[in-house]
C-alpha cells in the first residue's frame, strides 16, 4: 500500500525523472538498482494516486453543476 504523500503532482514527477536519469547513468550497480527500482514503483504509485484523486475531485465538481444545471 503507497504511503501517504505531502508532496504535490510536480514534486513527485521530478524525483521519478531524477530516478530515471540515474538508471541512465553509467553509475548503476545492480544493488543499487534494485533498491532504485523499489523507489520508483513507490512514487509511481503515488503519482497514480495524486491523479486518481484529482479525478475523482473533478468528477464530483462536475456531477455537482451537471445537477445544477
Amino acid at each position: 500500500m503507497p504511503k501517504t504523500t505531502t508532496k504535490n503532482y510536480q514534486q513527485l514527477s521530478e524525483e521519478f525523472a531524477g530516478l530515471l536519469a540515474w538508471f541512465e547513468s553509467d553509475q548503476v550497480n545492480l544493488d543499487e538498482a534494485i533498491d532504485k527500482y523499489e523507489q520508483a514503483m513507490e512514487v509511481l504509485d503515488e503519482m497514480q494516486l495524486y491523479l486518481k484523486t484529482a479525478q475523482n475531485k473533478i468528477k464530483k465538481v462536475t456531477a455537482k453543476f451537471d445537477h445544477g444545471a
